[in-house]
């Protein structure tokens, strides 16, 4: 019998450690077990913030009664072309005002497809084509 208890006992030591291994990876559930840190995004770049403080401050400047969104007459008089000719679409909730959050989600929807230019998607690989069978 005691063979049988240290046995157990060399078997349970050699467990613990993988034992406590996978529970600090495990997520947090409120069992006092941590999770693993996430990896911060990345930063925008230099030029990504001076972009976008330029549209922020174009966008301000064309917000003539100081509302926080756009009319058409504003967009129009601001010579803001894309906004301009597309305000009906990115004016989500159709209250007749495009404001900076409308505008950003419409050029996420339709990135690279400014300046003329459409968004191209991959093309579709061709089927293969059907062998030639010799006749007879």
């Amino acid at each position: 019998m005691n063979v049988l208890k240290s046995i157990a006992l060399i078997a349970a030591t050699a467990l613990i450690p993988a034992f406590g291994f996978a529970q600090g990876a495990a997520p947090a559930t409120g069992t006092g077990a941590t999770a693993p840190a996430s990896t911060p995004a990345p930063a925008k770049s230099a030029k990504a913030t001076e972009r976008e403080q330029k549209r922020a401050a174009r966008f301000a400047a064309a917000d003539k009664n100081g509302d926080g969104a756009l009319t058409q007459a504003e967009a129009d008089a601001a010579g803001m072309k894309r906004v301009s000719k597309n305000f009906a679409a990115i004016d989500a909730n159709k209250d007749g005002k495009v404001t900076r959050e409308e505008y950003a989600a419409y050029k996420k929807a339709h990135k690279g497809e400014h300046h003329g230019h459409k968004a191209t998607a991959t093309p579709a690989p061709a089927a293969p084509a059907a062998p030639v069978t010799p006749a007879k």
